[in-house]
């Protein structure tokens, strides 16, 4: 393998090729969010949705899902949030509804709006 190396010395190291893939995983990953993102804004359609779970993901990631009908088929969501407590005490509004904001061309791409705890959010959304 040295051999190689010294006859191409400009190639190409391992940990070079690792950043690139990392890369390119996250701009795929941009470009998913975004899309999905556009989708809703396109098509949207508003329901309400139920928090049904405040959950504790990483050492410093928090979230919430939530449930919401479309054409009596049940959808669950997610969203990235920092730890809040409701106005009733509940730990990331457990059981109170809001609306959701989904696609009408893929009813499972959707966002939840908070409203006064949406300062809680920590999920990035370019369109809403």
């Amino acid at each position: 393998m040295d051999a190689l190396r010294n006859k191409f010395p400009g190639s190409i190291s391992k940990d070079t090729i690792a950043f690139v893939i990392g890369l390119l995983v996250l701009a795929l990953g941009i470009l998913y969010a975004t899309y999905k993102q556009y989708d809703i804004a396109d098509n949207q359609k508003k329901t309400n949705g139920e928090i049904i779970e405040f959950y504790h993901s990483t050492r410093a990631r928090y979230g919430l899902k939530y449930r919401y009908w479309v054409d009596d088929k049940e959808y669950i969501g997610s969203t990235g949030v920092s730890p809040f407590n409701c106005d009733n005490g509940k730990k990331g509004c457990v059981g109170q509804e809001f609306p959701v904001y989904y696609s009408s061309e893929n009813p499972q791409y959707s966002r939840i709006d908070l409203g006064k705890y949406e300062k809680y959010k920590t999920t990035v959304e370019f369109v809403k």
